[in-house]
């Protein structure tokens, strides 16, 4: 799974400074097509994106931890801060990015609610970092805690 980003930078580049301060208003830097020759790829790998998820969600307010997609014993499973990761699962289909969110949150609070932050703000973060649309965030209720130390 990848995400491309692909930039094409066009400016002219002159001798003298004055004639540089006006090739910089004329730099453009705009999505390539395939006619356009100079181009580059920035490449964000699945890992960088779980990366951007998992702190919007630790940042959430209500949120107790991350746990692992698979319940043991029909109880959420904790997951170290080492291995956060893995309670994040990231789809990228026709640039478009799905993501699966598995965490436990604070009991006595509203659980549609604190889903809906999450939600949000795991879109915003991964739109606003990468400029790739995420089309969905789904949030997967683990369990729910008393106590915001585990």
């Amino acid at each position: 799974m990848r995400v491309y980003h692909v930039v094409t930078c066009v400016g002219k580049s002159h001798g003298n400074i004055k004639e540089k301060r006006h090739a910089h208003a004329e730099n453009t830097c705009r999505p390539t097509s395939a006619r356009n020759t100079p181009s580059w790829k920035v490449e964000v790998l699945p890992n960088a994106i779980h990366t951007i998820a998992v702190q919007a969600i630790t940042e959430s307010y209500g949120v107790v931890g991350i746990t692992a997609p698979r319940l043991r014993n029909g109880q959420a499973v904790f997951l170290p801060h080492d291995r956060l990761n893995q309670g994040v699962q990231i789809r990228i289909v026709d640039n478009q990015i799905t993501v699966e969110v598995y965490v436990a949150l604070e009991y006595g609070l509203r659980i549609s609610e604190i889903a809906h932050n999450i939600m949000s703000a795991v879109k915003f973060s991964i739109e606003k970092m990468l400029g790739v649309p995420v089309a969905q965030v789904n949030v997967n209720v683990q369990g729910l805690s008393q106590d915001s130390n585990k």
